[in-house]
């Protein structure tokens, strides 16, 4: 894809919007992760960044932004994102999905891994090559996806998604949340959504996991033009906490969110009370989310974790 956020990013995409919920909650999360890796003035690896988030909104922060990532495209996009944004401290590199990094041990004053470790072949792995290019006392801040969030009637999804006028994209989620796990096939059929919709929903009444039958999808056998199926391990707080203490970082913290803090912020202001201007925004966000992200949180709450080496 050529976004991975949709264009939705904040700075990175669109102006900032004073009155988008979700344009807080991205400052929220740049200085969750600026406080969280200590990293004004350093050297910082972003593992992971998708469409250069976080590490194209840090890097006028810090020192130094290194990306990585396992696909090439998204690397391009990246770098491609600097080059427009005017950002010379950060760098964007593939690396191919579960093998070593190409860094020095203690290479990196802080780590921030958003939605990533569970993307890759081995987790506790990465961590252990997270672990081991992070200089000591340095800190690694995990925001990761809690399949928990799922529990109770979003175990088992499924989405229609139009490609063109003759082309569509069908995604099929199945978590099994206590097992930490989840696979998404994707099935693209040559035939516009509306046919597609009309094949499945002959015995019901809207869309469902449960109405893509192995029959069904026999029969559509000749219109369809590619499968792909990901398997994925999810580790919930309560398997990275012990993995990452095992693996040898001196302190594990799971703590609040500052994206989750700028909502909460958000929200307690009317519309015509609401600070208009990033800058003042900034201000307010600064000094409470420091505070905010070294608060300890209940395992799975607000889904991140620092860990110290």
């Amino acid at each position: 894809m050529d976004s991975q956020s949709g264009c939705s990013l904040p700075i990175i995409y669109q102006p900032f919007d004073a009155n988008e919920e979700s344009h807080w909650q991205d400052r929220g999360s740049l200085f969750d992760y600026l406080f969280s890796t200590e990293g004004a003035g350093k050297r910082l690896l972003d593992f992971g960044p998708g469409d250069g988030w976080p590490s194209l909104i840090v890097a006028p922060f810090v020192d130094e932004v290194v990306g990585v990532d396992g696909s090439l495209h998204r690397v391009e996009i990246c770098a491609e994102n600097a080059r427009r944004m005017g950002i010379s401290n950060v760098r964007f590199i593939w690396v191919k999905p579960g093998t070593p990094l190409p860094f020095q041990n203690n290479s990196f004053d802080g780590v921030m891994a958003a939605s990533s470790i569970e993307q890759t072949p081995d987790p506790k792995a990465t961590l252990q090559e997270l672990y081991r290019i992070l200089r000591s006392g340095g800190h690694l801040r995990i925001g990761y996806e809690d399949l928990g969030r799922y529990r109770n009637n979003q175990e088992q999804e499924a989405h229609l998604d139009k490609i063109d006028d003759h082309m569509c994209w069908l995604t099929l989620y199945d978590r099994h949340i206590d097992q930490e796990f989840a696979r998404m096939y994707r099935i693209a059929f040559s035939l516009p959504n509306e046919k597609v919709i009309k094949f499945f929903l002959e015995n019901g009444d809207s869309l469902s996991f449960d109405l893509i039958t192995i029959p069904l999808l026999e029969k559509a056998f000749p219109s369809i033009t590619e499968t792909l199926l990901c398997s994925l391990t999810h580790p919930s707080g309560k398997t990275f906490v012990p993995w990452l203490k095992e693996i040898g970082f001196r302190e594990v913290v799971p703590s609040h969110s500052g994206a989750w803090f700028a909502e909460q912020l958000f929200a307690q202001y009317s519309e015509g009370t609401r600070p208009s201007d990033i800058d003042t925004i900034d201000s307010i966000l600064r000094s409470l989310v420091k505070i905010v992200v070294q608060m300890a949180a209940p395992i799975n709450e607000n889904p991140m974790i620092t860990a110290i080496k």
